[in-house]
């Protein structure tokens, strides 16, 4: 079994990826979605596949900070804290929980000596707001939720990051790092990012930061144009999971977050995954919900997939009709089937997808869409 599974997590990312067996079936959790999901969709899951006993989590992997991939995780950690505060068994245990808290990435300390606004987003003060839109009160808020996220997995003696001795996931600037995540199954994770070089590249962008709000600076557009630039392109976790079933048999996952397509690149071609500047693999969860700003037709072309799986309901635009051609355009000729978690679409997109299903139909039938059922939690890909 190695079997992706989208939850309805709206506008955000939450995945189960299950492996093993029937019989031993395993799980690890990939972000947990926005405000809301946990209670109305992944809890609900998660008591679906616990049945009567302790359901137990291989991994809980926040691919990074954002509001709409950390919250549910945030929900489930906060739910598990108050019924080991009551007395209450625990529905659900994990073995280790895969977080880059913020305060720990490269120049974020410097940052946050230096701006009054990082420094309370990450201890929880009072920020003033006034001025900052609602994008970047976002991002100041997930970063005190990333905070939250450590010091409950610390209260319920889950261990963070356990597979790198608590230091940050990140990949080597050269050669690769690959993590054994169970033996016994054959089950692997290759770190493709955030990379060392990239971490590094922080503090340039805290000075870049400064000197762009040099005319207008204030503590609050500082950070707020720092924090929106390096929030989701430099800090996303993006893995391939790997499943070896014997010597020459293996399926992989490249699950990428909200990374950038170049940063997807750069980790693939540093650990040395790339052949002849390609890659295909089993299943690509595409990048940042589909959103045209993290694809290119060129990336579809250098990163090819049999399963392509896309979570979003058409909030900001994501998924993209633009992303959704530049993949048919690029695998003209060649089968796929992409899987979608919503049919409906938010901001009169759903009209737009009716017309570009209705071509592919027409001129790339070898082109197959599946769509989460729309009473359905989720909608699963095999791989």
């Amino acid at each position: 079994m190695f079997t992706l599974e989208a939850l309805q997590a709206h506008d955000g990312d939450c995945l189960l990826l299950h492996y093993g067996s029937d019989l031993d079936r395993k799980l690890i959790l990939i972000d947990g979605g926005p405000t809301g999901i946990y209670k109305s969709v992944l809890k609900t899951r998660l008591e679906q596949l616990r049945g009567k006993g302790t359901l137990h989590l291989r991994l809980i992997m926040v691919s990074h900070i954002d509001l709409d991939h950390i919250t549910g995780v945030l929900d489930l950690l906060k739910n598990l804290y108050e019924l080991q505060n009551s007395g209450k068994s625990q529905p659900y245990r994990t073995q280790s929980l895969w977080h880059n808290s913020f305060e720990k990435l490269a120049g974020m300390k410097k940052a946050m000596s230096e701006n009054g606004v990082v420094a309370a987003a990450v201890n929880g003060s009072s920020i003033n707001f006034a001025g900052l839109d609602d994008r970047v009160k976002a991002v100041v808020a997930s970063v005190r939720q990333g905070n939250d996220v450590r010091n409950y997995a610390v209260r319920l003696g889950t261990k963070l990051n356990a597979e790198t001795n608590g230091e940050l996931l990140c990949a080597p600037e050269t050669g690769r790092k690959t993590i054994s995540i169970d033996p016994d199954a054959g089950l692997t994770f290759t770190i493709l990012g955030p990379r060392e070089a990239e971490l590094r590249d922080l503090e340039n962008e805290w000075e870049k930061s400064k000197t762009k709000a040099e005319t207008k600076a204030t503590p609050e557009t500082i950070a707020a144009d720092y924090l929106n630039r390096t929030v989701p392109n430099l800090s996303s976790i993006i893995v391939l999971a790997e499943l070896r079933t014997g010597k020459s048999t293996r399926k992989q996952m490249l699950l990428t977050g909200d990374a950038g397509g170049d940063f997807i690149l750069k980790g693939l071609e540093s650990s040395g995954l790339l052949r002849k500047g390609k890659i295909h693999v089993d299943l690509l969860k595409v990048q940042h919900h589909g959103s045209e700003h993290s694809s290119t037709q060129d990336f579809f072309e250098k990163v090819t997939a049999d399963y392509y799986v896309i979570s979003g309901d058409g909030k900001h635009g994501n998924p993209s009709l633009k992303v959704l051609n530049w993949l048919s355009v690029a695998r003209a000729g060649e089968k796929f089937d992409a899987y979608l978690t919503n049919r409906k679409l938010r901001e009169n997109l759903t009209k737009s997808l009716d017309e570009f299903l209705k071509a592919e139909a027409k001129d790339a039938p070898e082109h197959k869409y599946h769509f989460r059922e729309e009473q359905a939690l989720s909608i699963s890909v095999p791989v």
